[in-house]
């Protein structure tokens, strides 16, 4: 077992992706004694129930930019970090039944591909070409971007975390934070079950867990830990792959092929509040088979195997919180991803890195502002988020 330093320079309490990225960029830019905090394996929480999903469908041009960069980021993974991270290109493909959505899509669509996106709107016959078993007499249009597609969470976080250790970061498992020590409203350490790290920096990177560890300097972070299911069925040729990652944006819910399997969520979302635990709710299968039953009428054949379920780190607003936490000196925040922190935890690494090294981050990142929920009561949460 790796002994507890005693001191580190900076101490980033959360080993799922963001934080092994966060750990890598650090340590690339010649930080030394950063210590990384994983209460159970690295990657083993929500990282490791994530769908894999990458795309650049986002509404803000900052999201956008994160999810290009994140695409760069994998497409050379293999050769930077010696871990082949199973990038697949296989496009995205949203199906809209509403005129109002499919409108708010075009707004989107017009600042895609301002910034070089590969994104479309094709009728529904173009949608059943690409995905034959769809139902589509129901639908308007769907939206497809080819260039979109999935990855591996457990090998790019295996990734991140291989070369931080090689710059010098210590990454340690089966630690947990369990206080952080606050003087004069300036952090002094972190307190953890092996006892104290005196560090004058934290990095708040704990995922669903993030309010709790919010709550241990004062802070009440607007982020809700929201249960998600994915289940799969047996192998299924009929659904012959590769197939896209297909969200019916009216029900919400999504498939894929994974290898022979089909990979199904019904889209549901459910706050567990302080509740970290993420049990398969079986009862969640017959909405999962209902709604994938109308929209893959084949999938009527197919038996199911099994499933699990992940929790989605949620904000009132649906965007992340990175930054300096208000009125905590040495405490910053990168947290409520939602769905997308896998996706977009390359950017992520970077930028908290040059922020935490340079004074300030190279794009502005104000969209993210942990101060901006300070305005006024926030609006009610869980929200429904698409397929990664």
């Amino acid at each position: 077992m790796a002994e507890l330093p005693r001191t580190a320079s900076v101490v980033i309490i959360g080993g799922g992706v963001v934080g092994c990225s966060i750990a890598y960029y650090l340590a690339r830019r010649g930080v030394r004694d950063v210590l990384l905090l994983e209460r159970e394996a690295l990657g083993a929480g929500t990282t490791s129930k994530a769908a894999g999903g990458i795309r650049a469908q986002f509404p803000t041009e900052t999201e956008i930019r994160f999810s290009l960069e994140s695409r760069r980021t994998l497409e050379t993974f293999k050769e930077e970090f010696g871990v082949d991270p199973d990038y697949r290109q296989i496009g995205y493909l949203t199906l809209v039944s509403e005129p109002a959505e499919l409108r708010a899509f075009e707004t989107r669509i017009a600042l895609q591909r301002q910034m070089g996106v590969d994104v479309r709107v094709i009728s529904p016959a173009e949608a059943q070409a690409i995905v034959p078993a769809l139902f589509v007499d129901d639908l308007l249009a769907a939206i497809w971007s080819p260039q979109d597609g999935f990855a591996g969470p457990a090998e790019v976080t295996a990734g991140f975390a291989r070369r931080a250790r090689e710059l010098g970061a210590r990454l340690l498992e089966g630690v947990a934070a369990t206080g952080i020590q606050v003087a004069g409203s300036r952090v002094q350490g972190v307190e953890t079950t092996r006892g104290l790290v005196s560090t004058p920096l934290v990095v708040n990177a704990a995922g669903p867990a993030a309010r709790q560890v919010g709550r241990m300097v004062g802070l009440e972070l607007p982020v809700a830990p929201c249960r998600r299911h994915i289940f799969f069925t047996e192998p299924f040729p009929a659904i012959p792959g590769p197939v896209p990652l297909t969200i019916d944006s009216g029900s919400g819910f999504y498939f894929r092929k994974e290898q022979e399997r089909v990979l199904l969520s019904p889209g549901d979302v459910e706050d567990r509040g302080d509740d970290l635990s993420a049990a398969v709710d079986w009862g969640r299968l017959e909405e999962a088979t209902r709604k994938a039953v109308r929209r893959v009428p084949v999938l009527e054949r197919a038996a199911i195997a099994g499933g699990w379920a992940g929790l989605r780190p949620l904000t009132p607003d649906d965007h992340a919180i990175i930054g300096p936490a208000p009125g905590v000196e040495g405490c910053f925040l990168a947290v409520g991803f939602g769905g997308h922190g896998f996706q977009h935890a390359p950017a992520t690494g970077r930028y908290v890195a040059e922020w935490l090294v340079d004074g300030r981050p190279s794009l502005d990142l104000s969209l993210f502002d942990p101060a901006r929920f300070n305005a006024g009561p926030a609006p009610a949460y869980p929200h429904a988020a698409d397929g990664e």
